[in-house]
Parts: structure tokens; C-alpha cells; sequence
């Protein structure tokens, strides 16, 4: 017998789990979960960092919502990955993210609001400059809120505190008795923290056809705790988080203008009375036009009505098979 009629030599076989387990190493899936998430927050921090600069120039509103974020996505962190943290040990850390993102959210939100009634006065041709100098006069007081907050010594403390706690491998990490099975490696419990959000939103379902605007903001924030955990997690995913990242991203950017359109009805709502009650003593011909805010006023309502209809079709879109396919293969990488 030649060579050439002998069959070809078998593959060799490697051994069960080889590939996965490179793979989990490659994505860091294999690490604890209390380290996963420190690794995670220090890109979150950084941003932080990287924005104070701006925030307190205050020539671009963006650097204020970019270090906005990252207080709120280092919240998100803990709140995600809760199952990894002694309470006790990071509840310093979150009253200080609490009180920073307290001292940055209203001047952001008032940033919102400006830019929102500019883009209106600009498509409408409605004079909206009233509102824009109530608006611009509460930010300058909050601006200088924040700006003080930002000069404290909390503020310092803060940065400090944090930047220990990252660079201290295990520190608040939870303890568990050896003796007792329990998940405590990232690939482990990364399918429990994604269900368990994705089963809480899906909870919402009977309230869709009906919902207040009460139940559609709780709703707007179980998505994003959804989509949180799959962005913290996306390292260790396969490749259909991005698009299970770009669904969620649809529906919470609807329920988010949903939201921003209904607290403005109710602010403007207020704000009007106040003038209409502090022009009551003055003359006709001295009051001032509050015609463009009543006109801004009636174009948000339209537009929380057309939200409000609108999402049931949204909800729709969500819960189509697709999604719940790639949430599957997306955990099945790892």
C-alpha cells in the first residue's frame, strides 16, 4: 500500500471548552465580576477627568453632558453589577456620584432647554427671547452652583476616593465562602444581569396600549438599565450586541422625548402662569407678548401626542423575534 492510499490522518481533537476559554480570557469574561466592572468604570472616570476642563469653561455645552454621563454611566456601573459589591464598602462612592451628578444636572437640563426653544424660535419664526433670558438667567445661577461644587474640597475628595478605589484590585469587592457554589466570574453571571433586565422591561407589556406618562418613564429607565448592562458587557458579547445596542437605543431615545416633551409642557405650563399673574398689575400695553411660549407650548403637546401614539409601533418593533435571537447568540459567545 502507497502512501497516497492511505486515508488522511484525523484532526487532532482538542480538548472540550478550549476555544471558549480562550475567548473568555481574550475578553476579559474570565475575570471576577467585581474586576470587570472596576476595569470598566475607569473608562468612565477618565471621560470624567477628561471633561472637567470644559465643563467649567463652559464654552461647549457638550463637555457638561459628556461629564454628565460619565457620572451617570459610573452609577449605572454599580447598579449593574451590584451582585459584586459590599454595600457598605462603595456607598461613599455613590452618595459623591449623587452629589456630582446633582450639581451638573441642572445647568445640563437648562442647556437642554435653551437649545430646544432656539431650535423652535429659528424653525417658526415665533419670538421665544423671553423664555430664552428666563432660562439663561436660572442657568448662570445654577452655573455658579456647580462651579463651586467643582472648587470644593468634596469634589477633590471625590476624584481621590474614586481613583483609589479603582487602582485597588478587590477593594469592596463581596466576599464568598468558598464552600459555597456561587457565580463569581464575569461569563458566569453576565447572562443573569442581562435577563434579568431584559424580563423587567418586558414586564411593562400589559401597560403599553394604556400607560401614563408615570408609567412610560419608569419604563424608559428599565430600558436603559437593559442597555447598560449589554454596553458594560459588550466586551465579552458577540457580535449581535451592537445591533441589540441599536434597538434599545431606538426605544429609549423615544421614551426620552417622550419624557423631555411632557416635563416641558408641565414647566412651561407653570412658567406661563407666573407671568400671566405677575402682568396682572401692570398696563395692557406693557405686558409683555407671551404669544411665542403659548405657541411653543402647543407645538410640545402636539409633539408628546405624537410620541404617545407612536410607540406602541415601537414596542412592536422591540419585541420581535430578531431581538430576542440575537440576545441569545450575542450570550452565546460566552
Amino acid at each position: 500500500m502507497s502512501a497516497s492510499d492511505l486515508p488522511p490522518p484525523l484532526a487532532e481533537e482538542k480538548p472540550p471548552g478550549r476555544s471558549k476559554k480562550k475567548r473568555r480570557a481574550n475578553g476579559n469574561a474570565a475575570l471576577p465580576l467585581s474586576e470587570y466592572a472596576r476595569n470598566i468604570m475607569r473608562i468612565h472616570f477618565d471621560s470624567l477627568l477628561q471633561h472637567e476642563a470644559g465643563t467649567r469653561l463652559g464654552e461647549d455645552i457638550e463637555e457638561l453632558h459628556d461629564m454628565r454621563v460619565a457620572t451617570r454611566r459610573l452609577r449605572a456601573i454599580f447598579e449593574v453589577f451590584d451582585p459584586a459589591f459590599r454595600l457598605r464598602d462603595i456607598r461613599p462612592l455613590l452618595r459623591d456620584l449623587r452629589t456630582a451628578r446633582r450639581a451638573l444636572g441642572p445647568v445640563r437640563d437648562l442647556d437642554v432647554f435653551i437649545d430646544n426653544a432656539r431650535h423652535y424660535e429659528a424653525e417658526s419664526g415665533q419670538n421665544l427671547q423671553l423664555l430664552v433670558d428666563i432660562w439663561e438667567h436660572d442657568r448662570q445661577s445654577a452655573r455658579q452652583q456647580m462651579l463651586a461644587y467643582l472648587d470644593s474640597p468634596d469634589f477633590t475628595a471625590f476624584k481621590t476616593d474614586f481613583d483609589d478605589f479603582l487602582n485597588t484590585p478587590g477593594q469592596g469587592a463581596r466576599r464568598f465562602n468558598p464552600r459555597t457554589p456561587y457565580p463569581q466570574l464575569t461569563w458566569q453571571v453576565a447572562p443573569l444581569l442581562i435577563y434579568q433586565r431584559y424580563v423587567d422591561v418586558l414586564a411593562c407589556e400589559n401597560l403599553i396600549p394604556e400607560a401614563s406618562p408615570d408609567q412610560l418613564h419608569d419604563l424608559r429607565i428599565r430600558f436603559k438599565k437593559l442597555r447598560y448592562a449589554i454596553e458594560f458587557l459588550r466586551d465579552v458579547l458577540g457580535k449581535p450586541a451592537a445591533l441589540l445596542i441599536e434597538d434599545l437605543k431606538i426605544m429609549q431615545d423615544h421614551l426620552g422625548n417622550l419624557n423631555d416633551a411632557h416635563l416641558s409642557c408641565d414647566l412651561l405650563t407653570a412658567l406661563l402662569a407666573r407671568l400671566e399673574s405677575e402682568s396682572q398689575s401692570l398696563p395692557i400695553g406693557v405686558r409683555p407678548d407671551l404669544g411665542g411660549i403659548i405657541s411653543y407650548l402647543a407645538s410640545l403637546h402636539a409633539r408628546r401626542r405624537e410620541l404617545a401614539e407612536t410607540f406602541p409601533a415601537a414596542w412592536a418593533h422591540f419585541t420581535r423575534p430578531e431581538f430576542r435571537r440575537n440576545l441569545a447568540l450575542a450570550l452565546s459567545e460566552l
